[in-house]
């Protein structure tokens, strides 16, 4: 079993996690790659032989190992896209509820990877396209305006039936593993993973009775943005496409999914409580 590691160098432990997990992987004779861009952070010489690009490292490596932050996680399973290798997170930034482990977690979990003491969750991925340009997201598709402080006119559609017309600052649709980001800050549902579901999701809608929709996950929908200058596309916080007003946007579920590595022993509602307080109730109830 080859592992490949990639994700954030920048990050500020990561210098000391990537060399500790570097003499671990070698003490146990485990076959590892690492991408190039942590050359720095490895500073023994002898070390640095591991070191691929990402291209390679993607193309050989049967499990792949991203350090960082939900942010990192997102853009390498972006990377990884459909080349069906699971991912795995571990968390070098303040929330990480994405990533399955910490650094002091890091090492224990890959024996229990060999040992098959682990499940693989498979992620949706949506993809967004206009005008014969495409980009995929694993937690949402915005559209928003673009260097306008205007506010959007906005038409939306679910297998071409018309759901709603309104003016607002863009709207988004998520996926069960993107209601946990932005659309939550919006107002949007926590989906449970496992949902076979989509959620529109409108940013400061300026009216009073509009509330986010749930949609099955094999719907497609349809946009149309109408601003005072251009339309923005984005995916996940990174790509992003810019169209002239007004825009029209397709949106639906791709083809293929992303998988992820998680615990045998760690539930999603475990997780939800642990890293976003979901329910924290300081009153003690008698059992």
């Amino acid at each position: 079993m080859l592992f490949g590691i990639t994700g954030n160098v920048h990050k500020e432990n990561a210098t000391e996690v990537i060399n500790n997990l570097y003499d671990f992987l070698k003490a146990k004779r485990i076959e590892f790659l690492i991408e190039k861009s942590f050359g720095n952070a490895l500073k023994d010489p002898q070390k640095k032989k591991c070191l691929v690009p990402l291209k390679y490292l993607l193309r050989h490596s049967e499990i792949i190992i991203s350090l960082g932050g939900d942010g990192t996680f997102l853009n390498t399973a972006n990377l990884v896209g459909r080349k069906n290798i699971p991912v795995l997170g571990v968390n070098l930034g303040s929330l990480g509820f994405m990533a399955e482990v910490s650094p002091d977690e890091i090492n224990d979990f890959i024996l229990d990877i060999i040992k098959g003491k682990s499940r693989i969750s498979e992620l949706c991925v949506i993809t967004a396209q206009s005008k014969h340009k495409k980009i995929n997201a694993i937690n949402e598709i915005l559209v928003d305006k673009y260097n306008s402080v205007r506010m959007l006119e906005l038409e939306i559609f679910c297998n071409r039936e018309k759901v709603s017309r309104f003016v607002a600052d863009g709207v988004m649709i998520s996926t069960p593993t993107g209601s946990t980001g932005y659309s939550l800050s919006a107002g949007g549902s926590i989906i449970s993973p496992n949902s076979k579901v989509l959620a529109i999701t409108p940013i400061c809608p300026h009216v009073l009775t509009l509330r986010p929709l749930i949609v099955p996950d094999d719907s497609k929908i349809h946009i149309t943005a109408k601003g005072e200058k251009r339309i923005r596309v984005s995916s996940d916080g990174f790509n992003q496409l810019v169209f002239d007003s007004p825009a029209e946007i397709s949106v639906h579920k791709a083809e293929h999914t992303i998988k992820i590595i998680k615990r045998l022993n760690r539930t999603y509602f475990q997780t939800l409580t642990k890293k976003l307080l979901w329910a924290a109730d300081k009153r003690k109830y008698s059992k």
